[in-house]
Protein backbone atom coordinates (compact mmCIF):
# COMPACT_ATOMS: atom_id res chain seq x y z
CA UNK A 1 0.00 0.00 0.00
CA UNK A 2 1.04 3.60 -0.63
CA UNK A 3 0.18 6.67 1.43
CA UNK A 4 0.44 10.43 1.23
CA UNK A 5 2.65 11.37 4.16
CA UNK A 6 3.14 15.12 3.71
CA UNK A 7 2.11 17.98 1.37
CA UNK A 8 3.51 21.49 0.95
CA UNK A 9 3.47 24.09 -1.79
CA UNK A 10 5.20 27.23 -2.97
CA UNK A 11 3.77 30.30 -4.71
CA UNK A 12 6.08 32.94 -6.20
CA UNK A 13 6.35 36.30 -4.45
CA UNK A 14 5.05 38.41 -7.32
CA UNK A 15 1.28 38.72 -7.47
CA UNK A 16 -0.80 39.98 -10.37
CA UNK A 17 -4.24 41.17 -9.31
CA UNK A 18 -7.19 41.59 -11.64
CA UNK A 19 -6.78 45.34 -11.26
CA UNK A 20 -3.15 45.10 -12.38
CA UNK A 21 -3.90 42.73 -15.25
CA UNK A 22 -6.83 44.62 -16.62
CA UNK A 23 -4.85 47.81 -17.15
CA UNK A 24 -3.91 46.12 -20.43
CA UNK A 25 -7.49 45.01 -21.15
CA UNK A 26 -9.90 47.90 -20.49
CA UNK A 27 -12.89 46.01 -21.94
CA UNK A 28 -12.74 43.58 -18.99
CA UNK A 29 -13.45 44.28 -15.35
CA UNK A 30 -12.14 42.62 -12.20
CA UNK A 31 -15.69 41.55 -11.36
CA UNK A 32 -16.07 39.90 -14.77
CA UNK A 33 -12.89 37.86 -14.27
CA UNK A 34 -13.82 36.88 -10.72
CA UNK A 35 -17.35 35.87 -11.67
CA UNK A 36 -16.38 33.94 -14.80
CA UNK A 37 -13.15 32.15 -13.83
CA UNK A 38 -13.09 32.65 -10.04
CA UNK A 39 -9.66 34.30 -9.90
CA UNK A 40 -8.90 37.53 -8.07
CA UNK A 41 -5.10 37.36 -8.18
CA UNK A 42 -2.42 34.97 -9.36
CA UNK A 43 1.28 34.49 -8.62
CA UNK A 44 3.94 34.87 -11.33
CA UNK A 45 7.43 33.40 -11.34
CA UNK A 46 10.28 35.90 -11.38
CA UNK A 47 12.07 36.41 -14.68
CA UNK A 48 15.01 34.25 -13.57
CA UNK A 49 12.90 31.74 -11.59
CA UNK A 50 12.46 28.36 -13.28
CA UNK A 51 10.15 25.43 -12.65
CA UNK A 52 13.15 23.69 -11.09
CA UNK A 53 13.71 26.61 -8.72
CA UNK A 54 10.09 26.57 -7.62
CA UNK A 55 10.10 22.78 -7.16
CA UNK A 56 13.18 23.12 -4.97
CA UNK A 57 11.46 25.73 -2.79
CA UNK A 58 8.36 23.55 -2.43
CA UNK A 59 10.52 20.55 -1.48
CA UNK A 60 12.52 22.52 1.09
CA UNK A 61 9.29 23.77 2.63
CA UNK A 62 8.06 20.16 2.82
CA UNK A 63 11.25 19.05 4.56
CA UNK A 64 11.09 21.96 7.04
CA UNK A 65 7.38 21.71 7.84
CA UNK A 66 7.37 17.96 8.43
CA UNK A 67 10.92 17.37 9.67
CA UNK A 68 11.75 15.16 6.68
CA UNK A 69 15.37 14.16 6.13
CA UNK A 70 16.30 14.38 2.42
CA UNK A 71 18.51 11.32 2.92
CA UNK A 72 15.35 9.23 3.37
CA UNK A 73 14.14 10.00 -0.18
CA UNK A 74 14.84 7.19 -2.63
CA UNK A 75 13.01 8.44 -5.74
CA UNK A 76 12.18 11.86 -7.21
CA UNK A 77 9.36 12.47 -9.67
CA UNK A 78 9.00 15.92 -11.24
CA UNK A 79 6.00 16.87 -13.34
CA UNK A 80 6.61 19.93 -15.50
CA UNK A 81 6.06 21.07 -19.07
CA UNK A 82 8.97 23.51 -18.73
CA UNK A 83 12.17 21.76 -17.62
CA UNK A 84 15.23 23.90 -16.85
CA UNK A 85 17.15 22.32 -19.77
CA UNK A 86 16.34 20.08 -22.71
CA UNK A 87 18.79 17.70 -21.05
CA UNK A 88 19.63 16.73 -18.33
CA UNK A 89 16.31 16.18 -16.61
CA UNK A 90 15.53 18.69 -13.89
CA UNK A 91 14.85 16.02 -11.25
CA UNK A 92 18.55 15.08 -11.45
CA UNK A 93 19.53 18.67 -10.66
CA UNK A 94 17.11 18.68 -7.73
CA UNK A 95 18.68 15.51 -6.32
CA UNK A 96 21.96 17.37 -5.98
CA UNK A 97 20.53 20.69 -4.82
CA UNK A 98 18.30 19.08 -2.17
CA UNK A 99 20.95 16.75 -0.77
CA UNK A 100 19.10 13.58 -1.71
CA UNK A 101 21.34 10.47 -1.89
CA UNK A 102 22.84 9.47 -5.22
CA UNK A 103 21.20 6.06 -4.71
CA UNK A 104 17.82 7.69 -5.43
CA UNK A 105 16.17 7.31 -8.81
CA UNK A 106 14.83 10.38 -10.59
CA UNK A 107 12.82 11.34 -13.62
CA UNK A 108 10.85 14.20 -15.17
CA UNK A 109 7.55 13.63 -16.88
CA UNK A 110 5.80 16.11 -19.13
CA UNK A 111 2.12 16.39 -18.29
CA UNK A 112 -0.24 19.21 -17.44
CA UNK A 113 -3.42 19.36 -15.42
CA UNK A 114 -3.67 15.61 -14.76
CA UNK A 115 0.03 15.45 -13.81
CA UNK A 116 -0.46 15.20 -10.05
CA UNK A 117 -2.71 12.15 -10.46
CA UNK A 118 -0.30 10.43 -12.83
CA UNK A 119 2.56 11.15 -10.42
CA UNK A 120 0.68 9.51 -7.57
CA UNK A 121 0.04 6.48 -9.77
CA UNK A 122 3.74 6.23 -10.67
CA UNK A 123 4.76 6.63 -7.02
CA UNK A 124 2.32 3.92 -5.92
CA UNK A 125 3.71 1.61 -8.61
CA UNK A 126 7.30 2.23 -7.47
CA UNK A 127 6.35 1.39 -3.90
CA UNK A 128 4.26 -1.65 -4.87
CA UNK A 129 7.18 -2.94 -6.98
CA UNK A 130 9.61 -2.64 -4.07
CA UNK A 131 11.66 -0.10 -6.05
CA UNK A 132 11.22 2.74 -3.55
CA UNK A 133 9.85 3.42 -0.08
CA UNK A 134 9.81 7.24 0.01
CA UNK A 135 8.93 8.99 -3.25
CA UNK A 136 9.19 12.77 -3.51
CA UNK A 137 6.52 13.90 -5.98
CA UNK A 138 7.04 17.45 -7.26
CA UNK A 139 4.78 19.44 -9.59
CA UNK A 140 5.93 22.81 -10.93
CA UNK A 141 4.85 25.12 -13.73
CA UNK A 142 5.80 28.63 -14.88
CA UNK A 143 2.90 28.84 -17.30
CA UNK A 144 2.93 32.64 -17.30
CA UNK A 145 6.14 32.51 -19.36
CA UNK A 146 4.44 30.74 -22.26
CA UNK A 147 1.32 32.92 -22.41
CA UNK A 148 1.18 35.60 -25.11
CA UNK A 149 0.95 39.10 -23.59
CA UNK A 150 -2.28 39.80 -25.51
CA UNK A 151 -3.95 36.47 -24.59
CA UNK A 152 -6.41 37.90 -22.10
CA UNK A 153 -8.42 34.68 -21.64
CA UNK A 154 -5.48 32.56 -20.54
CA UNK A 155 -3.71 35.30 -18.62
CA UNK A 156 -6.77 35.72 -16.40
CA UNK A 157 -6.93 31.99 -15.66
CA UNK A 158 -3.39 30.71 -15.13
CA UNK A 159 -0.96 31.28 -12.27
CA UNK A 160 2.46 29.86 -11.43
CA UNK A 161 3.11 27.50 -8.53
CA UNK A 162 4.78 24.33 -7.31
CA UNK A 163 3.87 21.58 -4.87
CA UNK A 164 5.71 18.80 -3.06
CA UNK A 165 4.27 15.56 -1.74
CA UNK A 166 5.93 12.67 0.07
CA UNK A 167 4.41 9.31 -0.85
CA UNK A 168 5.49 6.45 1.36
CA UNK A 169 4.64 3.09 2.91
CA UNK A 170 2.75 4.86 5.71
CA UNK A 171 1.16 8.25 6.16
CA UNK A 172 -1.99 10.32 6.59
CA UNK A 173 -3.97 9.13 3.55
CA UNK A 174 -4.04 5.74 1.84
CA UNK A 175 -4.01 6.04 -1.95
CA UNK A 176 -6.70 3.98 -3.67
CA UNK A 177 -7.05 2.46 -7.14
CA UNK A 178 -6.51 4.60 -10.22
CA UNK A 179 -8.46 5.28 -13.40
CA UNK A 180 -6.38 6.87 -16.17
CA UNK A 181 -7.06 7.80 -19.77
CA UNK A 182 -5.62 9.47 -22.87
CA UNK A 183 -7.04 10.76 -26.15
CA UNK A 184 -4.20 12.07 -28.30
CA UNK A 185 -6.59 12.98 -31.12
CA UNK A 186 -7.35 16.10 -29.08
CA UNK A 187 -3.72 17.15 -28.65
CA UNK A 188 -4.20 20.33 -30.68
CA UNK A 189 -6.81 21.68 -28.27
CA UNK A 190 -4.09 22.68 -25.79
CA UNK A 191 -0.66 23.04 -27.34
CA UNK A 192 2.52 25.07 -27.81
CA UNK A 193 3.47 24.30 -31.41
CA UNK A 194 6.96 25.77 -31.65
CA UNK A 195 10.15 25.28 -29.68
CA UNK A 196 10.54 21.49 -29.62
CA UNK A 197 11.75 18.96 -32.21
CA UNK A 198 8.75 19.12 -34.57
CA UNK A 199 9.05 22.92 -35.02
CA UNK A 200 12.25 24.01 -33.25
CA UNK A 201 12.28 27.63 -34.37
CA UNK A 202 10.12 30.50 -33.17
CA UNK A 203 8.14 32.23 -35.90
CA UNK A 204 6.13 34.90 -34.09
CA UNK A 205 3.16 33.69 -36.14
CA UNK A 206 -0.35 34.25 -34.87
CA UNK A 207 -3.67 34.14 -36.66
CA UNK A 208 -7.38 34.14 -35.95
CA UNK A 209 -9.43 31.21 -37.19
CA UNK A 210 -12.95 31.29 -38.60
CA UNK A 211 -14.41 30.80 -35.11
CA UNK A 212 -12.61 33.88 -33.80
CA UNK A 213 -9.96 31.96 -31.83
CA UNK A 214 -6.46 33.44 -31.90
CA UNK A 215 -3.63 30.92 -32.34
CA UNK A 216 -0.12 31.73 -31.06
CA UNK A 217 2.41 29.25 -32.44
CA UNK A 218 5.17 30.29 -30.01
CA UNK A 219 2.84 30.38 -26.99
CA UNK A 220 0.09 28.33 -25.41
CA UNK A 221 -2.98 27.92 -27.57
CA UNK A 222 -6.09 26.64 -25.81
CA UNK A 223 -9.33 25.88 -27.58
CA UNK A 224 -11.50 26.94 -24.64
CA UNK A 225 -14.77 25.52 -25.94
CA UNK A 226 -13.07 22.30 -27.09
CA UNK A 227 -11.48 21.76 -23.67
CA UNK A 228 -14.77 22.57 -21.99
CA UNK A 229 -16.73 19.97 -23.97
CA UNK A 230 -13.96 17.39 -23.54
CA UNK A 231 -14.15 17.91 -19.79
CA UNK A 232 -17.93 17.78 -19.61
CA UNK A 233 -17.94 14.56 -21.65
CA UNK A 234 -15.11 12.78 -19.81
CA UNK A 235 -15.16 13.79 -16.15
CA UNK A 236 -18.61 12.54 -15.03
CA UNK A 237 -17.90 9.00 -16.41
CA UNK A 238 -14.42 9.24 -14.88
CA UNK A 239 -15.92 9.92 -11.45
CA UNK A 240 -18.26 6.94 -11.85
CA UNK A 241 -15.33 4.70 -12.83
CA UNK A 242 -13.21 5.85 -9.87
CA UNK A 243 -16.04 5.17 -7.43
CA UNK A 244 -16.76 1.75 -8.97
CA UNK A 245 -13.10 0.70 -8.97
CA UNK A 246 -12.72 1.69 -5.33
CA UNK A 247 -15.98 0.13 -4.18
CA UNK A 248 -17.56 3.45 -3.19
CA UNK A 249 -20.69 5.41 -4.01
CA UNK A 250 -21.19 9.14 -4.29
CA UNK A 251 -22.86 9.18 -0.87
CA UNK A 252 -19.98 7.24 0.71
CA UNK A 253 -17.49 9.86 -0.48
CA UNK A 254 -17.05 12.72 1.96
CA UNK A 255 -15.27 15.25 -0.24
CA UNK A 256 -14.29 15.86 -3.86
CA UNK A 257 -11.28 17.75 -5.17
CA UNK A 258 -11.10 18.25 -8.93
CA UNK A 259 -8.33 19.97 -10.87
CA UNK A 260 -8.99 23.67 -10.28
CA UNK A 261 -9.44 24.66 -13.92
CA UNK A 262 -11.79 27.63 -13.57
CA UNK A 263 -14.88 28.43 -11.54
CA UNK A 264 -17.39 28.09 -14.37
CA UNK A 265 -16.13 24.65 -15.37
CA UNK A 266 -16.04 23.44 -11.76
CA UNK A 267 -19.61 24.58 -11.15
CA UNK A 268 -20.79 22.77 -14.29
CA UNK A 269 -18.92 19.57 -13.40
CA UNK A 270 -20.22 19.54 -9.84
CA UNK A 271 -23.81 19.76 -11.04
CA UNK A 272 -23.23 17.18 -13.81
CA UNK A 273 -21.80 14.71 -11.31
CA UNK A 274 -24.55 15.34 -8.75
CA UNK A 275 -22.12 16.38 -6.02
CA UNK A 276 -23.48 18.53 -3.16
CA UNK A 277 -21.88 21.96 -2.97
CA UNK A 278 -20.68 21.46 0.62
CA UNK A 279 -18.70 18.36 -0.41
CA UNK A 280 -16.90 20.00 -3.34
CA UNK A 281 -13.76 22.13 -3.36
CA UNK A 282 -13.63 25.18 -5.65
CA UNK A 283 -11.14 27.90 -4.78
CA UNK A 284 -8.83 29.56 -7.32
CA UNK A 285 -9.27 33.03 -5.84
CA UNK A 286 -5.66 33.80 -4.98
CA UNK A 287 -3.79 31.21 -7.04
CA UNK A 288 -5.48 30.84 -10.41
CA UNK A 289 -5.08 27.59 -12.32
CA UNK A 290 -1.60 26.31 -11.35
CA UNK A 291 -1.82 23.41 -13.82
CA UNK A 292 -0.32 20.21 -12.32
CA UNK A 293 -0.16 21.68 -8.80
CA UNK A 294 -3.84 22.52 -8.24
CA UNK A 295 -4.87 19.24 -6.59
CA UNK A 296 -1.95 19.14 -4.14
CA UNK A 297 -2.42 22.81 -3.24
CA UNK A 298 -6.12 22.18 -2.68
CA UNK A 299 -5.43 19.13 -0.51
CA UNK A 300 -3.04 21.09 1.70
CA UNK A 301 -5.47 24.02 1.98
CA UNK A 302 -8.29 21.68 2.98
CA UNK A 303 -6.11 19.97 5.59
CA UNK A 304 -5.10 23.34 7.03
CA UNK A 305 -8.72 24.50 7.23
CA UNK A 306 -9.95 21.19 8.70
CA UNK A 307 -12.25 20.61 5.73
CA UNK A 308 -10.60 17.21 5.33
CA UNK A 309 -10.23 15.23 8.54
CA UNK A 310 -9.23 11.76 9.68
CA UNK A 311 -11.68 9.07 8.63
CA UNK A 312 -12.85 10.83 5.46
CA UNK A 313 -12.97 9.39 1.95
CA UNK A 314 -11.83 11.93 -0.67
CA UNK A 315 -12.01 11.59 -4.46
CA UNK A 316 -9.45 13.52 -6.56
CA UNK A 317 -9.30 14.01 -10.32
CA UNK A 318 -7.19 15.78 -12.94
CA UNK A 319 -7.91 16.44 -16.62
CA UNK A 320 -6.52 18.48 -19.48
CA UNK A 321 -3.54 18.57 -21.85
CA UNK A 322 -2.90 15.44 -23.87
CA UNK A 323 -5.83 15.09 -23.79
CA UNK A 324 -5.57 13.15 -20.55
CA UNK A 325 -7.52 12.42 -17.40
CA UNK A 326 -7.21 10.43 -14.21
CA UNK A 327 -8.33 10.03 -10.64
CA UNK A 328 -8.23 8.02 -7.45
CA UNK A 329 -9.53 8.03 -3.88
CA UNK A 330 -7.76 8.92 -0.66
CA UNK A 331 -8.68 7.42 2.72
CA UNK A 332 -7.64 9.76 5.53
Amino acid sequence: MAYIKAISYYLPEKELSNKDLLKDFPDWTGEKVLNKVGVQSRHLAAQDETAGDMAEKAARRLFDEYGIDPKDIDFILLCTTQPDYITPHTAALLQDRLGIPTTAGSLDYNLGCSGCIYGMALAKGLIAGGIARNVLLLTSETFSKILHPSDVSNRTIFGDGAAACLISTDGIAEIGEFVLGTDGSGAGKLIVRNGASRHPGHTGRQYTDEDGHTHYDDYVYMDGSGIYYFTIDSVPPLVEDILRKNGKTLDQTDYFIFHQANQYMLNTLRRSCGIPKDKFHADLTNTGNTVSSTVLIALRQCLDKGTIQQGMNVLITGFGVGLSWGGTTLRF
